[in-house]
């Protein structure tokens, strides 16, 4: 299992309008997190995927590192000369207080229940110096529901606004600040892209693509409205 996870993902390609779509996501998180915590410094970046990141922290003044677990996606890192520690979370392969900030990018609803989530955000304090800060990105379950399951077979901890705060809470963080996106959309965008995806779960919509020979374009419309949560917590 551990030399073949995520080898689809892996597989992937952006499209020229993908590749750009996830460039302004990045961005957009980036200022997120630089609204409360600014380079120089340290990020350790905890399941960096296909690296789409890890440019943009460096230009940025960012020390970068990676942990990812699939041997295809460490070395797709590798290859574009950045540093990777291939090993699975938690426990993080990190010793004590040694980065300014922990970047995981929808990685904690990957997590098996709610003690490994427990334990995730346990070792994303002890890694972090004092005054370190998280930004978490988890899928917003309250709103995508089974698809939420559907999108992949890996999700197993529920993320929601509410649980999220209460875990990151009790493992000795205070949430800064939280917001909605839909791809890079926010605030009123944010709210007209999740009312238009209603439109794509209506009772019998899954029925009609089929019919159409349509299911995976659903698929990718259901996607591409896919709504997170991102979260900065301060270490405390």
């Amino acid at each position: 299992m551990s030399e073949t996870f995520y080898k689809t993902y892996a597989e992937k390609t952006l499209t020229a309008p993908g590749a750009a779509r996830r460039g302004r996501i990045e961005e957009s998180r980036l200022a997120f997190l630089h609204a409360r915590r600014r380079p120089p410094g340290r990020m350790i970046e905890i399941g960096p995927g296909q690296g789409t990141l890890a440019g943009r922290a460096v230009a940025k003044g960012w020390d970068y590192t990676a942990v990812e677990p699939s041997p295809d996606l460490a070395g797709l890192l590798v290859r574009q000369g950045r540093s990777v520690i291939r090993a699975w979370t938690p426990p993080f392969p990190l010793r004590d207080a040694c980065c300014d900030v922990v970047y995981a990018d929808q990685v904690l609803e990957h997590m098996s229940g709610i003690d490994q989530a427990r334990a995730f955000v346990r070792e994303m304090r002890r890694v972090l110096r004092p005054d370190g800060v998280g930004l978490i990105v988890v899928p917003d379950c309250a709103k995508e529901g089974w698809f939420f399951w559907d999108i992949d077979y890996t999700h197993n901890f529920v993320t929601t606004e509410r649980r999220l705060r209460q875990l990151l809470y009790d493992g000795g963080f205070v949430v800064e600040a939280m917001t909605r996106t839909i791809g890079a959309a926010g605030g009123v965008s944010q709210a007209l892209l999740a009312g238009l995806s209603v439109l794509v779960n209506l009772p019998g919509t899954d029925a009609v693509a089929r019919l159409l020979r349509q299911e995976e374009s659903l698929f990718k419309v259901r996607k591409n409205l896919f709504q997170t949560l991102t979260f900065v917590a301060r270490r405390t």
